[in-house]
């Protein structure tokens, strides 16, 4: 039986299953920008300088212990029920802390919050794949990212616009603090996000014997999916060099957060207005790299050659951007980054929802997110003294720390890249043998296709080369 050609991602959408499940995240991760910024805000007045980086460790740290239970549990339970009941938890406790007046509430409340996310991302992402075709991943895969990330504009102004106004409003049930408004919001957006999943047609999963046990309670059971979930993961010989791959280059991405403004001001000069410049660049190059890959991956097979290719583009990019002596010549490189990082974000994931069977999909997509944000903790932690042990060992342009740990960084994730394009060697050479040639033709007629809808001129004009005489191809 073959496939249904693929939808485009403004189908996928505009209706259907998935469109309810990313409107739902739509929603959602609106009211999480502004709850985070909100948070950290609140935490600033409660502890000043010192609450902020609680509450940031307070969002990273759980991923480090509590993600592969959150897999578990969506490999065992319904996985629609765990996300409504999610969302209703996280709507509870968001709200919660319109009443918080001590850090160490907030701090409490901010762990219970990222152990329920922990459990509905890997609901979500083994959903996916049961409401859209195989060569679909893809756009919905941008999708998702887009909806995650693209609303952090929406969720700060947001923000900015609603703090001041719960005094105006003299909302008496909330605290006096002026983020109290902006935590009603967001727990709107998870109760709206809840009742929208709650009309998914998502199909109910009965689970083998063998993961049922026996007896009404069998505490070994969801231990033995645990370790299977490991074992999956780190055997899976398309899984396995991926997954590695994500953690290594978001532990390189992430110098980028820590070390970014004080290279924009310290190192390149450029001032108050520097950082925000390199963010800009980056969000505009993730922005082009997920329209170019959701136009032409879905083409491809090898989406995890692609993959590699991706990450070798932003390890470059990212090491590149430690020699240039102005802001001109940093937002230059950091928006092929934000290409190679973006396109490279959505072709890990597609991949992995296609290589992953749904009986363990959930646990190899918290295995993800554990292993992401210890990559992330550990850049974070290591950036800042790395770039003072450097300075001066070097002379020259090179002197300066955070230079050389903007290099080490892009090395790191281009070895990763590289690493990966190795495992899967095969499968290059297949692509690029001569008798191998129908992603590379696909793609072709995919960009003259493209380039005729938005240009409106015809499409050239194929040449056939048989028997080395070239000719016009035939209608």
């Amino acid at each position: 039986m073959t496939e249904p050609p693929p939808r485009s991602a403004w189908a996928l959408m505009k209706s259907g299953p998935f469109s309810r499940l990313w409107r739902a995240g739509l929603i959602s991760s609106t009211g999480d920008w502004v709850a985070i910024l909100a948070t950290l805000s609140l935490a600033e007045e409660l502890a000043g300088g010192g609450g902020i980086v609680l509450a940031v460790t307070s969002r990273i740290l759980p991923g480090l212990f509590f993600a592969a239970v959150g897999g578990v549990i969506a490999d065992r339970l319904n996985r629609k029920y765990v996300m409504i009941t999610v969302e209703f938890g996280r709507a509870a406790l968001v709200l919660s802390l319109a009443f918080v007046d001590t850090i160490t509430a907030l701090i409490l409340v901010n762990l219970a919050l990222e152990g329920l996310t922990l459990i509905f991302q890997p609901a979500k992402e083994a959903t996916v794949p049961t409401l859209v075709n195989r060569n679909e991943l893809v756009q919905a895969n941008s999708l998702s990212l887009s909806a995650a990330y693209g609303t952090f504009p929406l969720g700060a102004a947001l923000f900015l616009a609603v703090a001041p106004l719960d005094n105006l409003l003299e909302l008496q049930f909330l605290a006096e603090s002026h983020e109290a408004l902006a935590f009603l919001i967001d727990a709107t957006t998870y109760v709206v996000s809840a009742l929208i999943i709650m009309t998914l047609p998502i199909p109910t999963r009965t689970l083998s014997g063998d993961r049922r046990g026996r007896g009404r309670l069998n505490l070994m059971a969801p231990l033995r999916d645990l370790k299977d979930g490991v074992k999956f993961v780190a055997t899976h010989p398309r899984v396995r060099p991926v997954v590695a791959a994500i953690t290594v280059a978001l532990a390189g991405g992430g110098i980028i957060i820590v070390l970014g403004k004080p290279f924009a001001q310290g190192v390149l000069m450029a001032g108050d207005i520097g950082f925000p410049a390199l963010l800009t660049a980056f969000g505009l190059g993730a922005g082009a790299g997920i329209v170019l890959v959701t136009i032409f991956a879905p083409r491809f097979v090898y989406k995890d050659v692609l993959f590699g290719l991706a990450l070798v583009v932003t390890g470059i990019s990212l090491g590149a951007a430690g020699f240039v002596k102005t802001i001109f010549g940093g937002v230059g490189w950091i928006f092929p980054m934000g290409i190679g990082a973006g396109s490279g974000y959505v072709l890990g994931f597609a991949h992995l929802h296609e290589q992953a069977e749904d009986a363990v999909r959930g646990r190899t997509f918290a295995a993800v997110f554990s292993l992401m944000r210890i990559g992330l903790l550990a850049s974070m932690a290591v950036a800042l003294p790395a770039s003072e042990i450097l300075s001066d060992i070097l002379p020259g342009l090179l002197s300066e720390g955070s230079r050389l740990v903007l290099i080490l960084g892009g090395l790191l994730i281009m070895t990763a890249g590289l690493a990966t394009l190795w495992t899967v060697r095969r499968r290059i050479m297949e692509a690029t043998d001569v008798g191998a040639r129908d992603d590379i033709m696909i793609a072709t007629e995919a960009f003259r296709s493209y380039r005729k809808s938005v240009t409106g001129s015809p499409e050239t004009e194929e040449i056939d080369v048989i028997d080395g005489e070239a000719g016009p191809e035939e209608s």
